[in-house]
């Protein structure tokens, strides 16, 4: 099957939903969730955010949240109360939330030994802080690397980060070890899953071209439907920069200019990924 046929029609379709049949109306059959990302990056941010984990809780039915990275500004400093301050908004929302780094909070802090301690101190393990979680497993040379399935979906969160390479044995380190759990949870589970997504921080460039052609050739070899979801860049992409059939790519908005991306994955559809991008309206810091 050609997957991509299928892109540009669902697109639209999802888009122009009922917010009250994709939000309001849960499916029994397929994996609702959310991903936010790149965000809070100021103090007004900060008011936007809290007011949409009130509005989240009020009208999703996600499953669960995927926090994909940068949750600060670049330019502000990676004090830990920034750390603190972020994990206690998102400890208010009534789903569990899976976190992947962004590089705004690890590679691009002054000392980003010490901002990884941060990171690993208030988000490694979070969705430990909900009850009725997934059954997720870990990479036990790389924990903040994590895979689950619900729903016949596998779901994955992977250290893949934008910004300044800081440390080039490091970095091609996290990449190898990035590829190295994409291919084994992708052979591990092709058999048993209708449908994969995999969420980052980053938009993947030249500098990631040593995990990208693994999970190029993982997915082929996996052959189901991919969602590749990410922030990075800010603004919404829906589109298939690699030219394999069985991958779409999202980079979803940023947290500050809008809410949350409600994805819904039914993997017995032909083409599985639907999106709601306007579960509520945005609200506004002074509001």
């Amino acid at each position: 099957m050609n997957f991509r046929k299928q892109v540009g029609c669902l697109l639209v379709l999802a888009f122009f939903l009922p917010v009250t049949l994709l939000a309001k109306s849960p499916e029994s059959d397929s994996l609702v969730f959310a991903v936010m990302g790149d965000v809070p990056r100021s103090p007004t941010e900060d008011i936007v955010l809290q007011k949409q984990i009130e509005e989240h809780n009020k009208l999703s039915h996600a499953e669960f949240m995927v926090h994909v990275g940068d949750i600060k500004a670049g330019r502000e400093p990676c004090d830990e109360a920034v750390y603190r301050k972020v994990a206690g908004y998102l400890l208010k929302l009534d789903i569990p939330v899976f976190i992947v780094p962004g590089d705004n909070e690890w590679n691009d802090c002054d000392d980003p030994q010490v901002a990884w301690t941060y990171w690993q101190k208030y988000f490694m393990n979070f969705e430990n802080h909900w009850q009725n979680i997934p059954q997720v497993v870990r990479q036990e040379k790389r924990p903040e690397n994590f895979a689950f399935i619900r729903h016949n979906v596998l779901v994955m969160g992977i250290n893949l980060v934008g910004g300044w390479v800081f440390d080039q044995a490091i970095w091609d380190s996290v990449l190898q070890d990035d590829a190295e759990w994409v291919e084994k949870q992708f052979a591990a589970n092709a058999q048993h899953v209708g449908a994969a997504v995999v969420c980052a921080q980053a938009n993947p460039k030249e500098k990631h071209r040593l995990f990208m052609k693994r999970f190029l050739s993982a997915a082929k070899k996996f052959a189901k439907p991919i969602l590749f979801i990410h922030g990075d860049g800010h603004f919404w992409l829906y589109d298939d920069p690699w030219q394999e059939p069985n991958i779409v790519r999202v980079q979803i908005d940023k947290g500050g200019i809008a809410p949350p991306v409600q994805v819904i994955v039914n993997p017995a559809a032909e083409w599985p990924f639907r999106f709601n991008r306007t579960l509520f309206p945005q609200p506004k810091a002074d509001e």
